[in-house]
């Protein structure tokens, strides 16, 4: 096992290297998803009231999946080198994604975010 990084040090690394990613650049993928003739929805959504605040909650896994995997696919490809530093640190430390919370929690709010957008543009 290589030397233990610590959180701030990755923490670090992570404010000096990322790139930003943008809603742009996921719009494309989001809305053919969005749009697709499968259900992105589950059945509960009927007798919702479906609003911004709730729609995330009635999102299908595989819709969700399918979103997740767009914002995570865009964040990987603007950000290579904190990738890698994440794949070490989770494969070789116990707390690795301890470690690595930043990264994980960066790939949820980018989420929400655009999901909220694709429903300002798309769903409503």
């Amino acid at each position: 096992m290589g030397q233990k990084i610590e959180k701030a040090v990755f923490d670090t690394f992570f404010t000096e290297n990322y790139c930003a990613v943008e809603y742009e650049m996921v719009k494309a993928e989001f809305e053919a998803i969005a749009t697709a003739e499968k259900e992105i929805f589950t059945d509960g959504y009927k007798a919702a009231n479906l609003k911004r605040d709730n729609f995330i909650l009635y999102l299908t896994q595989e819709s969700y999946c399918d979103f997740e995997a767009a914002v995570q696919e865009a964040f990987d490809a603007l950000n290579p080198e904190i990738l890698d530093a994440v794949m070490d640190v989770t494969a070789s430390q116990p707390d690795g994604d301890l470690v690595t919370e930043r990264y994980w929690d960066t790939l949820r709010e980018l989420l929400h975010e655009f999901l909220l957008r694709l429903y300002d543009e798309v769903i409503t």
